[in-house]
């Protein structure tokens, strides 16, 4: 009997393993079968193995941490105005004055030392590297061009607007001495660069909402700084045109050069 009872035993368990479960056999299938599809080879990404795009509920956006370069620029532009400020008060306000009233900027214009002051290199550079950051955030965002992460491009496109911004006040110099309107270029270029300073102390606040901002947020603030963009340069066009107005009574021609 013992026997019998083992031989059975035997029979049975053979039986078992010659019928296989069936829904274990296709989910074991089925998972292999993923593994195959996804290749995970820690050599090559998921997103661009043999040149495919594969989404999948495995894989998980990384996103890119903040640049501590951007931080620190913004940090030491932060502590230069705030010494500015300090120091040549008088020279700030009259700069924000003359971008409100018109009859009082050509009032400073008239009382300015031809030398470039302290004060005035300052914002001058400050203007170039804070619409370089506000360029720089705007691509990132919303162009998602990664390269302006590093910090050699954000220095190279910090030397391409100082590039251009200094090409325009040497040539507005040179048309000045070309076709004898010199107070008149000059009185340009004070409407210009007031202009832009003002411009660059205004948009600094919102390099730091753009560093630390959600998107909802970043969109927020982009939208304002943007009406603000504007309005500074159509406050600029009038100045310019009114500028011009005064070669129309000297030639023609020289207005329009001018413009």
């Amino acid at each position: 009997m013992k026997f019998i009872s083992a031989l059975l035993l035997l029979l049975l368990t053979f039986c078992c393993r010659a019928q296989p479960d069936n829904d274990t056999t296709s989910e074991t299938v089925n998972v292999y079968a993923q593994a195959q599809r996804y290749n995970f080879d820690s050599t090559r990404s998921l997103l661009t193995a043999k040149g495919r795009v594969f989404e999948n509920d495995i894989e998980q956006l990384n996103s890119k941490g903040r640049n501590g370069a951007v931080f620190i620029l913004m940090m030491v532009m932060l502590g230069t105005l705030t010494y500015l400020k300090t120091a040549f008060n008088k020279d700030i306000e009259e700069i924000v004055q003359s971008v409100l009233n018109r009859n009082l900027a050509q009032q400073i214009f008239r009382m300015q030392s031809k030398e470039v002051t302290f004060s005035s290199f300052v914002l001058n550079a400050n203007f170039i590297v804070t619409i370089s950051l506000y360029a720089r955030f705007i691509f990132v965002k919303y162009f998602h061009i990664s390269t302006l992460e590093n910090l050699s491009a954000i220095l190279l496109l910090i030397f391409l607007f100082t590039f251009f911004y200094l090409i325009k006040l040497g040539a507005l110099k040179l048309l000045g001495l070309m076709f004898e309107a010199k107070d008149v270029c000059n009185e340009y270029i004070f409407n210009f660069t007031t202009i832009c300073k003002t411009l660059g102390l205004a948009l600094l606040p919102a390099l730091f909402i753009f560093y630390t901002s959600q998107q909802r947020v970043f969109d927020f603030v982009f939208a304002i700084t943007a009406i603000v963009v504007l309005a500074h340069v159509l406050v600029f066009a009038w100045r310019g045109l009114s500028t011009g107005y005064k070669l129309m009574y000297r030639s023609v021609y020289h207005f329009f050069i001018y413009v």
